[in-house]
């Protein structure tokens, strides 16, 4: 209990502290700049090089009066949309890194007043990608704190284990404090380093854990644009996560690990990995996990991944036991929607509970396809997927898992924001009497429908309907529906609030394995931040 109360004074402490702590006289735009600003200059250069549709007006280039923010942002956001433009059709290098890095620079001073402008708000996401550089921070330092606390609680479910307890009813704190700081000292060497405290409190309920989350080095060809190794403690997340996460909703999952990036034609990037669970962040799971992911993007939102990955990862290890994964991920823009599909085998070695271990033969993967549209003036996400995981009847009546798909180290929503179902694997459920039941294989089938209500608030409702592929004899393959409806309020750029209820309606399944149907409620509200202050590179200040 100290230690969760100590970390909720630090949060509220930088909340109050924060805003002080974040001013930075020498990257601030005052209400009202004239010529001699360093701001107008640049916006008045860009706007003439990229032929703007709107230039600065005369009255601010030749007598020089003053103009507002948030006249000046609109007059960014033009040169925005024209830079946008000509990355569309002649690709990114066709404007410099240095005219990006100043853009990128007064969007960031300026983007309380962009986000007021319907224009920006509808392209925000091809303006980020064009100024995005991965490669090189536009920061020296960084330092701050991000994570979320949240309240939450369930009925007819244990959250502990995750567990169905038909009666049970519970509620609890749960926090997750990450400060850190990031350092780029040169634009060849980033130094990273992130704490985390994490547990949960309530009724019988607690857990409380502070150790390293993440820290590494990362040291980059200062030559050649898109070759690093980084070595330390780090995450390895990929395409959607559906194979590789980091469990963002509870604690993480983090490894000891080196990556070496290396790209040998442009827009092909691989990745090389190799490294061991971080054990104070993988829920009890020992082991190592090393392999590649290739990313060839061909076009503005379309790209082709190719991975192959060895994981030993399990929390009961025996000798010789390996899942080997192979997937392919394929995305692609089609006009105002967007197409995923992620196939994957698996092969290894599983240990069958007695003296040896069996071949693997799984395979598994998801399709998902996503949409905006404008209706009635309000933008409106909808969203029609299905993922599939391989099982088998012998797993379903106690024999051996090896046709099992698993994809345990995902952080996806398509098994569902309640952690009913873990992963794609299939679900396992124990009667009165401690007898185990288990439904293998899992077909999930996913529509959701999401609106914003205002450009700082969202509502989004999703239905997930899960069935098995094998169960035992005279036992239902229908495990039921998940519905989710959240609410999201961003309060700014490093601070929301999310409020959501989410209903399990149990299926033949639950009441065969356990003798019940009842269904399972969670419902939550948790403050999610990032809080931080940063000093820009002086090659990025050009005042």
């Amino acid at each position: 209990m100290n230690k969760a109360l100590f970390l909720l004074s630090l949060v509220v402490c930088t909340l109050c502290w924060n805003p002080v702590f974040a001013a930075d006289d020498g990257e601030q735009i005052p209400e009202q700049v004239t010529m001699s600003h360093w701001s107008c200059k640049q916006i008045a250069e860009l706007a003439r090089k990229y032929d703007a549709e709107k230039k600065l007006p005369d009255t601010v280039e030749v007598e020089g009066k003053p103009i507002s923010r948030a006249e000046l942002a609109k007059y960014l956001l033009y040169v925005m949309d024209k830079v946008v433009k000509k990355c569309d059709l002649e690709g990114k290098e066709a404007v410099s890194r240095e005219d990006l890095d100043r853009i990128a620079t007064l969007h960031e001073a300026l983007k309380d007043e962009l986000v007021k402008y319907e224009g920006y708000l509808t392209r925000r996401k091809a303006i980020e990608a064009v100024l995005a550089r991965p490669e090189v921070p536009l920061f020296e330092y960084k330092v701050g704190a991000n994570g979320f606390l949240r309240g939450e609680g369930v009925g007819n479910f244990r959250l502990p284990d995750f567990s169905y307890a038909p009666g049970h009813n519970e509620g609890r704190f749960l926090y997750r404090v990450k400060p850190y700081l990031y350092w780029h000292p040169t634009d060849w060497l980033d130094i990273h380093a992130e704490g985390q405290g994490y547990g949960f409190t309530g009724g019988s309920q607690y857990e409380g854990k502070v150790s390293l989350y993440q820290g590494f080095a990362e040291v980059k060809c200062p030559k050649v644009e898109g070759y690093s190794l980084k070595a330390g403690r780090q995450e390895l997340v990929y395409g959607s996560a559906f194979m590789l996460g980091s469990d963002t909703f509870y604690k993480g999952l983090s490894y000891d690990a080196l990556r070496l990036r290396v790209t040998p034609v442009r827009p092909l990037t691989i990745d090389l990995f190799g490294g061991w669970y971080a054990t104070p962040w993988s829920g009890g799971l020992k082991g190592s996990l090393a392999g590649g992911y290739a990313t060839w993007t061909f076009a503005e939102g379309s790209s082709l991944d190719a991975y192959a990955f060895r994981d030993s990862g399990s929390a009961d290890r025996h000798a010789g036991e390996h899942r080997n994964s192979f997937g392919l991920r394929g995305v692609a823009k089609l006009g105002p929607a967007r197409l995923e599909v992620e196939p994957v085998w698996q092969s290894g070695r599983l240990f069958n509970g007695v003296d040896a271990t069996d071949s693997i033969g799984a395979w598994g993967g998801h399709a998902d396809l996503t949409a905006d549209a404008v209706i009635a003036g309000v933008t409106n996400h909808f969203l029609a997927g299905a993922a599939y995981g391989s099982g088998s009847r012998d797993a379903a009546t106690g024999g051996s898992a090896r046709k099992e798909f698993l994809n345990q180290a995902n952080d996806t929503s398509l098994t569902g924001d309640m952690s009913v179902i873990g992963d794609i694997s299939g679900l396992t459920l124990t009667d009165a009497a401690g007898t185990e039941h288990r439904a293998s294989g899992l077909q999930i089938y996913t529509f959701g429908w999401g609106i914003d209500l205002a450009k700082d608030l969202t509502f989004s409702a999703t239905g997930r309907y899960f069935l098995a592929n094998y169960a035992e004899g005279g036992f239902s393959r229908r495990l039921g529906l998940e519905t989710d409806f959240t609410v999201i309020y961003a309060v700014s750029d490093n601070l929301s609030v999310i409020a959501g209820y989410d209903r399990f309606f149990t299926g033949g399944f639950f009441r065969d394995a356990t003798g019940s149907g009842r269904d399972i409620h969670y419902g939550y509200l948790m403050l999610q931040f990032d809080l931080s202050h940063e000093r820009p590179k002086l090659a990025t200040r050009q005042k």
